[in-house]
């Protein structure tokens, strides 16, 4: 039985489910306020990181609730963390690590048959994503193509982060790892798999900033049933709390959990600042985060820093998005640390706010500086557009299309929701776009949607130059930007000449990723004639199915 021939079976000819019980956030926080934990870290040495990135069933323990998950760990942890551990490195440095899938099935409805069973077999399949790093996407490098499948050998990845000497060094910040293979990308977010990548440089040698307390924090959203478990189910969405619902149905909670935990203290002394870097991780959700009484002061933006702190009330944060940013503690007291409630286009409406944290400012008091100046960002190339290339995204939720690109006509059974870019679902082969290494484009990404799609690339970051038509005279750089519900933004693209190969575009609200709305990229190296550009070889399409051994 085929997936979509399932769905139409249990009934679910419309996208918008009614809720499957949801249980909201039930009694998750009886154990809130416990310090903030600091992730386990590994370090890069003398240029190299050499290890295995394990993934394997885990129990934590997540307000009153025990949870059932995969987790990530280096080879030298004896214990997964939820999320997963931090990784250090340094322009210039080498990262080899082979990821290890030792995944074994949650989840499981009750009741479910054994073809069922198997029919979501692909969502303990997996790959490693490192998102905002400017290497390459071939073969053994980040490669969001690969798949590996529970108990297989171990895929080898291999990242040579840039350094001063190709001219333009990965730039000092906050980066990430997830799970990346199509179908089962937002399965695992929901299981909290994700992990942050620090790279160093030269702003951690700014005066003011090198000797500070840092956080690491990230941001998930745990979707899980009462067992502690994701459901091992197709999600369509919903007008409750907990934004989707599961098919088979099941009851489900959402779990807004920071660095694994619900509603964590977070100490600071009056007057002391703090560095705080943080990675919204969850598959669907904004964080709009706001601290009671306090401003926080900007230093940069999806791992990219800026030339001076930029005062802010609010920080927006979309799926994938990092914010790095100094908090000054205030007077003594406590104060909450909100996601606030933001109309982001989900069909549920507004997601509402959550307090997901408290600030307690405590102590005898200092006076830390806010420097007034930081580093040098990248700078777009003063190059002429070489391109400009429109790129439209559509969902359908009504549950009244058959399965294919948007027009498809057939008599099949209808799949309750998809997700089109320029009126296209994802496919293995096809190339979308083809670009020339070295050169400057601008693509206008026009939304037609209330979804504010959040649009990210891989490998290249990119600057906004305009908002429905409008100019930004704005230098920040994004690997993650929401589009305005119904409206368009241009954007300007540098794509690096050392890097080329096939790689991807696509929506971050990962359901939409899974249902579709995502595309390939091929980058030419310079030089190519793209009059008539090389053949591109066909990725090849996985075989197998099922754990290796058990």
């Amino acid at each position: 039985m085929k997936r979509r021939d399932f769905l139409h079976s249990l009934g679910a000819s419309s996208a918008l489910a009614l809720g499957a019980g949801p249980l909201g956030v039930s009694n998750a926080l009886a154990m809130t306020g416990e310090p903030l934990r600091t992730l386990p870290e590994l370090r890069s040495e003398n240029g190299r990181v050499r290890t295995q990135l394990i993934v394997q069933n885990a129990r934590f323990r997540v307000g009153d609730r025990t949870l059932h998950m995969p987790a990530y760990r280096f080879e030298h942890m004896t214990e997964g963390s939820l999320p997963g551990p931090t990784l250090r490195v340094k322009p210039g440095d080498r990262v080899d690590w082979d990821l290890a899938n030792l995944i074994t099935p949650t989840g499981i409805p009750d009741g479910a048959t054994e073809a069922q069973q198997a029919m979501f077999d692909q969502l303990d399949y997996t790959n490693v994503h490192v998102h905002g790093l400017q290497v390459s996407p071939g073969e053994n490098h980040d490669n969001v193509y690969q798949v590996l499948r529970p108990f297989c050998a171990p895929a080898r990845y291999t990242y040579n982060i840039p350094g001063p000497e190709t001219g333009r060094p990965q730039p000092s910040g906050m980066f990430w790892y997830h799970p990346h293979k199509h179908g089962s990308t937002s399965h695992q977010a929901w299981q909290g798999l994700s992990g942050a990548i620090i790279v160093e440089g030269p702003i951690d040698e700014v005066p003011e900033i090198r000797d500070l307390r840092e956080r690491v924090i990230i941001l998930n959203g745990l979707l899980v049933n009462p067992a502690g478990e994701v459901p091992r189910a197709a999600m369509v969405p919903n007008a409750g709390f907990s934004p989707f619902s599961p098919i088979p149905s099941q009851p489900t909670d959402m779990l807004l959990t920071v660095n694994g935990q619900l509603r964590p203290t977070i100490d600071i002394e009056p007057g002391e600042v703090q560095r705080w870097r943080v990675l919204n991780a969850a598959p669907h959700r904004f964080f709009w985060l706001n601290l009671d009484g306090h401003d926080f002061y900007q230093i940069g933006q999806d791992g990219i820093p800026f030339a001076a702190p930029r005062p802010v009330r609010r920080i927006l944060m979309a799926p994938g998005n990092r914010a790095e940013f100094l908090v000054k503690g205030g007077r003594a007291g406590n104060y909450a640390l909100h996601a606030d409630i933001y109309e982001q286009g989900h069909p549920g409406g507004a997601r509402p706010g959550w307090i997901i944290g408290t600030v307690e400012v405590a102590g005898q008091g200092r006076q830390d500086p806010i420097p007034t100046q930081l580093v040098e960002p990248p700078q777009m190339p003063d190059l002429p557009i070489a391109n400009s290339r429109q790129i439209r995204f559509k969902g359908e939720i009504s549950g009244n299309d058959p399965a294919g690109d948007q027009g498809a006509t057939g008599d099949g059974p209808l799949v309750p929701v998809k997700f089109y870019l320029d009126g296209k679902v994802f496919s293995l082969n096809r190339i979308d776009q083809t670009v020339l290494g070295g050169t400057v484009e601008e693509w206008t990404l026009i939304n037609e949607d209330v979804f504010q799609h959040p649009f990210h690339i891989h490998v290249n970051p990119f600057q906004v130059v305009a908002i429905n038509g409008q100019p930004t005279n704005d230098d920040t750089w994004w690997d993650v930007i929401a589009l305005p519900s119904k409206g368009e933004l241009t954007i300007r693209i540098f794509f690096r000449p050392d890097v080329s190969g096939k790689t991807v575009y696509h929506c971050h609200i990962l359901p939409h990723e899974d249902n579709g709305m995502m595309a390939n990229l091929f980058i030419y190296p310079p030089g190519t004639d793209m009059a008539n550009p090389p053949p591109i070889p066909d990725t090849p399409v996985p075989s197998g199915s099922g754990p290796c051994t058990i």
